[in-house]
C-alpha cells in the first residue's frame, strides 16, 4: 500500500508503480484508437467493429492455449457482468467512437473521454457503498472543466454541435464503462479471462447484428478494406482491444478502479496529438488548455491517498494475480 514518509511526500510500493505504467501505456494506445476510427468513416460500421471484435478472440484464444492459460467457466451473476461489460463497453463504446468521430472534431471525441474519471469515481462509490475520497472528486471535476474548455472548441473557434456533444459523452460512457463494468469480475476471474470471454460475446453480438441488419435490408456490412482501413482495423483489433484492455485490467488489479480511471484524463492528449499525426484534425490553443486542465486532474487524483479510496482499493485487488 501507499503512505507518507516523514517529510510528507507520498511514497508508492513496486506494484502501484507497475500499475501506473500500465495505465500511462494504455492511455497511450487508446489515444491512437480515436485516430484510427477517424479513418474508418466510409466501412460498414457494425461489420467493422465485429471484425475488430472477431480477430482479437481468435488471437486471445490463441495466445491463452500457447501460455496454457486456465479459462474457468463464469457464475451466472460473471456470465451477466461480462455480457454487459461486452456489449456496452467493448461493443458500444467501439461503435460509438467511431460514429463520434464523423460526426464532430475527433480530438474533440478524445477530450470527452477525459471526463469519464467523473463519472467512474461517482458511479464506483454507489458500487461499493462508499464515500468517495474528496481529492479524487476534486480531481474528476478538474478533469472535467478541462473537458468542457477543449470539447466547445474546434478549429475555427467555438463549437457548439448537439449531436457532436451528446456521441462525445456516449463515447465517454462507454469508455467508462470498461472499468465499472469489468471491476467486478476481474478479482474472480483475471484480467486475462475477462478480456477474452468479453471480446468473444462483442464478436458474437455485432456479427449476429450485422447478419441480421444485412438480410432484413440488403445493407452491405462487410467489404474487403483498402489498405487506410485495414492498418486502422488492424491496430484496433491488436493495439487497443488486445493490448489496452489487458494493460488496463492489469493496472486495475494494482490501483483500483476509481485511480486507474483517473488515467482516462491523459486520453486528449494523446487523441489529439495522434489526429493531427495522420491529419484527421489540428490542434486549436483551446483544445490544449482544456488538456492541460485534465492532466493537472489526473496527477492531483493520482495524488489521492484519502482513508476511504483505500478501504476501496483493498477491496478491489485480486487475492493473487492472474
Amino acid at each position: 500500500m501507499t503512505g507518507r514518509r516523514e517529510d510528507g511526500r507520498v511514497t508508492w510500493n513496486q506494484q502501484e508503480r507497475i500499475g501506473a505504467g500500465l495505465g500511462a501505456l494504455s492511455v497511450a494506445l487508446i489515444g491512437g484508437s480515436v485516430a484510427a476510427a477517424s479513418l474508418l468513416h466510409d466501412y460498414p460500421l457494425l461489420g467493422g467493429q465485429a471484425v475488430r471484435f472477431a480477430v482479437a478472440t481468435l488471437v486471445l484464444f490463441a495466445w491463452g492455449l500457447a501460455r496454457r492459460h486456465r479459462f474457468r467457466l463464469p457464475t451466472g451473476r460473471e456470465t451477466v457482468w461480462l455480457v454487459l461489460l461486452a456489449v456496452c463497453g467493448m461493443a458500444g463504446y467501439g461503435v460509438m467512437l467511431v460514429h463520434a468521430t464523423s460526426v464532430t472534431e475527433p480530438g474533440n471525441v478524445g477530450v470527452a473521454i477525459g471526463a469519464a474519471p467523473l463519472f467512474i469515481v461517482l458511479v464506483r462509490a454507489a458500487q461499493t457503498r462508499t464515500r468517495p475520497a474528496l481529492r479524487l472528486m476534486a480531481a474528476a471535476t478538474i478533469v472535467f472543466a478541462g473537458t468542457f474548455i477543449a470539447q466547445a472548441s474546434a478549429n475555427s473557434g467555438l463549437q457548439w454541435s448537439v449531436e457532436g456533444v451528446v456521441w462525445s459523452l456516449a463515447a465517454m460512457i462507454g469508455a467508462a464503462s470498461i472499468t465499472l463494468l469489468g471491476a467486478p469480475v476481474i478479482p474472480t476471474l483475471g484480467s486475462y479471462t475477462v478480456t477474452t470471454y468479453g471480446c468473444t460475446i462483442a464478436a458474437i453480438v455485432l456479427l449476429g447484428t450485422s447478419a441480421g441488419i444485412q438480410i432484413s435490408t440488403g445493407a452491405t456490412m462487410l467489404r474487403v478494406p483498402d489498405a487506410t482501413e485495414l492498418g486502422a482495423l488492424a491496430f484496433l483489433a491488436i493495439g487497443v482491444t488486445v493490448l489496452v484492455m489487458l494493460l488496463w485490467y492489469g493496472a486495475m488489479s494494482r490501483l483500483g478502479a476509481s485511480r486507474t480511471g483517473l488515467f482516462n484524463g491523459f486520453v486528449p492528449l494523446a487523441s489529439l496529438f495522434s489526429v493531427a499525426l495522420v491529419g484527421t484534425g489540428s490542434i486549436a490553443l483551446t483544445q490544449l488548455i482544456g488538456a492541460a486542465l485534465v492532466l493537472a486532474g489526473v496527477l492531483l487524483g493520482l495524488s489521492s491517498r484519502d482513508e476511504s479510496a483505500s478501504r476501496s482499493q483493498r477491496q478491489e485487488e485480486p487475492a493473487s494475480t492472474r
